[in-house]
């Protein structure tokens, strides 16, 4: 009897330690998904809001400083506050924190593509699950589209101003981002949240 008992015993703590072992494999839900296009929107939203009103306001060698000391804290602050880590990336980057790394690089080669066959659209976007020292993460990329606003500092150079060139120049000498047009494809929002 007694060995019946210790092999019931047994049986079931090898089964409970056995199913303790084995996670469930995260899944990038459709809730998630729209939790990161919700925080891509709202933080473009934002920053946008704060540039355009320092432009309104002080004009836009105002918002060069804005947008170079300003956007940085914002965005990190945005991050911290949701629990993701959010930048803008380009490959025509103003600063070199913006510099995409590798899932970043072929998400914007996609978004290239798109553009240049005429598909890219509000609705574009771009996921990959990643590894990240044993915990999957996913990658969430949403382009920037340069509107009106933003060439006054990232459109064709002769056109920018020579307080503007000059802000530029002494902040980022190895400037990048100019050259734009209306409708280019600036960039992408890029959010990275651990599933």
């Amino acid at each position: 009897m007694k060995k019946i008992i210790s092999l019931s015993a047994l049986s079931i703590f090898l089964f409970l330690v056995a199913g303790c072992g084995e996670k469930p494999t995260p899944e990038l839900t459709e809730q998630i998904k729209n939790g990161l296009r919700t925080d891509a929107k709202q933080f473009m939203e934002s920053l946008k809001t704060v540039l355009v009103k320092e432009m309104q306001t002080n004009g836009i060698v105002s918002a060069v400083s804005v947008c170079s000391d300003t956007a940085q804290i914002l965005t990190n602050n945005y991050g911290v506050n949701k629990g993701i880590y959010i930048k803008r990336v380009s490959f025509k980057y103003r600063n070199t924190n913006n510099k995409p790394d590798e899932v970043e690089a072929k998400a914007l080669k996609y978004f290239e593509e798109l553009k240049s066959s005429g598909k890219l659209s509000e609705t574009t976007e771009y996921y990959d699950v990643v590894d990240i020292d044993g915990i999957k993460n996913v990658r969430y990329l949403k382009p920037i589209i340069v509107q009106a606003p933003c060439l006054g500092c990232h459109g064709a150079v002769e056109n920018i101003g020579p307080d503007v060139k000059s802000i530029l120049n002494n902040k980022y000498p190895d400037d990048k981002a100019t050259g734009y047009q209306m409708d280019d494809l600036r960039g992408a929002v890029s959010i990275q949240k651990t599933l």
